[in-house]
């Protein structure tokens, strides 16, 4: 907890966009015109939302998002401490579990994460924990640890996508360290494949009953390859690593040595050598293969699926999406320990590890004695926060001078900072999420709205330009327009019209 306090007295835990919107989206399942399974959406993942709604129900905690800072940390300590066990029993020796457990915890840029209602600390944790599961199932064989791994694995499926990719290595994984017979083998597998699959399954059925479409979160009008459709069509900027993968693991590794840090990369390389040299050692050692999965994740999908990484050292020289970085420092952390072999000699491991954290230490120093605000995780959050949008200053501020409590009509996502900021319940918004209500706009929207928000080009503009006697009764109050952001426009329903 020192991490969020001393994040969160430098005003940096809830910044990202992201962070905000995630705060939002668990928010509303309680706080909506249509309140419940209604406010689960298409291309968020819900249990992050889920976990943080009965948090979210009380205003600091929403408006802070001290609500998602909680279950941040909280999965962040249970990562530590199974890294820890888990690096202890692959090596046999405590030595590496201190080594492990010192690579994770003492992580600035995770530090940093793990005080923001972000979702890449809850879903390190599962895969963290679907790691150790099927070590200990590697070892035991039983169905206990399987069963726990696959429920591990389920529960990763419904917080990130990267947890569907690391799903068929984890099969695979299965069926590859089983004893017995073929048909045992296959059976274990089917077992974690049917509980670990229903989590990608059942997300596939959500979107086509609630929106009509199975993939809507991969093609739909808010997916990531919309809007990158969307940037090429109106920016024509291509993103440098799109169509190579050499390209993109690149970036990703360049990634990686900003967010993780040179030193701990190449400690992680030698504890690969380390792992290939020792044949006696390495099936057992074999499970932390799947840590290295994230890596094909991100590098694939800024190939192919959309997914821009930038870093300040390569075009476009600036901080985006740095985080997804951090997705690889259990690995950074656990192949470092196969240096600290138990067949070393007891004072060769003892002697070893002092410098080995030494030079985690060094690394980690390093990145942080510039201040909170120069890790480049938070610089990529105040860099590109919402919250410093002229437009978005200008709603907050009228609004806190002028709103009336009526309902507001606006685009979902588009302004995430206004209600937190103004103290506005969500159930006194709008957006084209409520579809129940939003095709009732198209007739008359006097009696569902008093109030609203249009930015150019977005669903609300669009549905005023298609059907502009339904606004009739609005009379423009606000209007404003900066350099290098979108028009915006505040409408207000007139003084006795119903």
């Amino acid at each position: 907890m020192g991490g969020l306090h001393f994040f969160y007295s430098r005003g940096l835990t809830n910044i990202y966009g992201d962070a905000i919107a995630h705060m939002e989206g668990a928010r509303r399942l309680t706080d909506s015109l249509a309140p419940g399974y209604a406010e689960i959406g298409s291309v968020w993942l819900p249990l992050f939302h889920v976990l943080v709604g009965p948090l979210a129900m009380n205003d600091h905690l929403w408006r802070t998002g001290l609500g998602g800072s909680l279950v941040s940390e909280a999965a962040f300590a249970v990562s530590g401490w199974f890294l820890f066990r888990l690096a202890t029993k692959m090596n046999g020796t405590r030595a590496a579990g201190w080594l492990a457990l010192t690579g994770f915890v003492l992580a600035p840029n995770m530090l940093y994460a793990a005080s923001t209602p972000l979702t890449e600390p809850l879903a390190i944790m599962w895969a963290v924990l679907m790691v150790y599961e099927l070590f200990c199932f590697q070892q035991l064989q039983r169905w206990g640890p399987l069963v726990l791994a696959s429920v591990a694995a389920f529960l990763g499926s419904w917080t990130r996508y990267d947890g569907w990719f690391l799903l068929p290595f984890a099969a695979l994984f299965v069926l590859w360290v089983s004893r017995g017979t073929w048909t045992v083998r296959f059976r274990r597998a089917v077992v974690f494949s049917v509980i670990s699959a229903a989590g990608p399954l059942l997300w596939v059925a959500h979107n086509a009953w609630r929106f009509g479409n199975p993939l809507e979160f991969y093609k739909g009008p808010y997916s990531a390859r919309a809007i990158y459709a969307h940037q090429l069509a109106t920016t024509g900027f291509r993103y440098p690593t799109d169509g190579s993968l050499l390209l993109s693991t690149r970036y990703y590794i360049e990634d990686l040595k900003l967010v993780i840090g040179v030193w701990p990369l190449e400690l992680a390389v030698l504890g690969v050598v380390a792992w290939i040299a020792d044949r006696r050692r390495r099936g057992r050692r074999s499970a932390a293969l799947l840590f290295l999965v994230p890596l094909a994740f991100y590098v694939e999908s800024m190939a192919h699926a959309g997914v821009p990484i930038y870093v300040p050292t390569l075009f476009p020289h600036t901080y985006y999406n740095l985080r997804y970085g951090l997705e690889m420092l259990p690995a950074m952390s656990l192949w470092p320990t196969f240096l600290l072999s138990a067949e070393l000699p007891f004072w060769a491991r003892w002697a070893m590890l002092p410098v080995l954290v030494a030079i985690v230490l060094f690394q980690d120093i390093s990145m942080a004695r510039r201040g909170a605000s120069e890790l480049v995780v938070a610089k990529e959050a105040i860099l590109n926060t919402p919250c410093r949008s002229k437009d978005e200053q200008s709603i907050i501020q009228y609004l806190r001078a002028h709103f009336d409590g009526q309902v507001i009509l606006m685009a979902a996502g588009k302004y995430p900072c206004v209600m937190p900021q103004v103290g506005i319940d969500y159930r006194r918004t709008l957006t084209e999420m409520n579809r129940q209500y939003w095709n009732r706009l198209q007739v008359n929207a006097s009696p569902w709205v008093g109030w609203v928000i249009r930015g150019e080009g977005d669903p609300v503009d669009e549905l005023m330009r298609a059907y502009p006697r339904a606004f009739n009764d609005f009379v423009r109050v606000a209007d404003f327009h900066f350099a290098g952001e979108e028009a915006v426009q505040i409408y207000r329903r007139e003084i006795g019209s119903e």
